[in-house]
């Protein structure tokens, strides 16, 4: 029921009611559901049930049936830190996948790491240093595959506790890392553990369920997907670029890479071309454990709900 928060309260408690009643919680089981403001206005769900325990043995002792009690609450908040992100990154008053005032356009399919020499940004193709110290093609490969980075990031400024002494910057790489970004991808996508009609691939209906009922977010992810990514919203201030600033994050699908050659000839990708990497923005709310939840913020590009009881 979370993920109709904050915008639909009655359809949050509903849907809450209706999974209890699916999964055999009785009417008279049900103490309370109630949507509750715990970081943010009619951001949590909580749920009370009571039953009746049988006693066995404990009838010699003179007991019968005793109440048992069980609560649960969940929230919904927006993405503040993270240590498990992509490689690469969108670029303020840059990026196709944002809008001028810097947020995600939910929908468009939009690079995340340019091809080509004329897409770059002032000689910056878009990868990141997560670790800064220059690991090579091999450090950043292994970024892709397994989206863990050394350091919970945060966005700047966030006083959000474990935000205070994160990482406040990137460093970026140098190059388009032709073969640890076609290597990274095809290895992280090798496997499909979302297929469901046999093709072999995690299709965007096989991670992403619509929301058909109003209210709260677009999709809900329904299935943790090697291609459901987090990209970091980033400025710079110098250039050459070799840092940059989070100032937020995205949740995008990835859809995978093709050649954008420098000569114009797509078969020249292993002399002169460059890989690009595509995603499609995507507005989502998503159970994640291991990042930083701060208040649900209207409009915030990245929805986590949370089970906090």
């Amino acid at each position: 029921g979370v993920q109709y928060l904050p915008e639909s309260p009655d359809m949050a408690m509903k849907v809450a009611k209706d999974w209890g009643l699916k999964n055999g919680v009785a009417p008279t089981e049900i103490v309370k559901i109630q949507v509750q403001s715990t970081k943010a206005t009619n951001d949590s769900v909580y749920v009370e049930l009571r039953t009746k325990f049988s006693w066995i043995f404990g009838r010699v002792l003179g007991q019968t049936t005793s109440p048992v009690p069980a609560k649960a609450k969940a929230i919904v908040g927006s993405l503040s830190g993270n240590d498990q992100m992509m490689p690469w990154a969108m670029v303020l008053g840059e990026s196709a996948c944002l809008d001028s005032s810097g947020n995600p356009i939910f929908g468009i399919t939009c690079s995340v790491k340019v091809g080509a020499d004329s897409s770059a940004i002032n000689g910056w193709y878009g990868a990141l240093d997560y670790d800064g110290t220059g690991g090579g093609s091999n450090e950043y490969e292994s970024n892709i595959v397994d989206n863990t980075v050394a350091w919970k990031y945060c966005i700047a400024g966030d006083p959000s506790p474990g935000c205070v002494s994160a990482v406040p910057a990137i460093d970026t790489w140098d190059g388009n890392k032709v073969g640890g970004t076609g290597h990274g991808i095809d290895t992280r996508l090798s496997e499909a553990p979302c297929d469901t009609n046999g093709n072999d691939v995690d299709d965007f209906l096989e991670v992403f369920k619509p929301n058909t009922t109003g209210g709260g977010a677009t999709y809900t992810v329904i299935c943790e997907s090697p291609r459901l990514v987090i990209i970091p919203i980033v400025s710079y201030t110098e250039t050459p670029i070799h840092e940059v600033t989070i100032r937020g994050w995205s949740l995008g699908y990835l859809n995978g890479y093709e050649c954008v050659s420098s000569t114009g000839n797509s078969n020249n990708c292993k002399a002169q071309g460059h890989w690009e990497v595509q995603i499609t923005m995507v507005d989502a709310v998503y159970s994640q454990s291991s990042g930083f939840i701060t208040a649900y913020t209207a409009g915030a590009p990245v929805k986590i709900r949370r089970l906090i009881e």
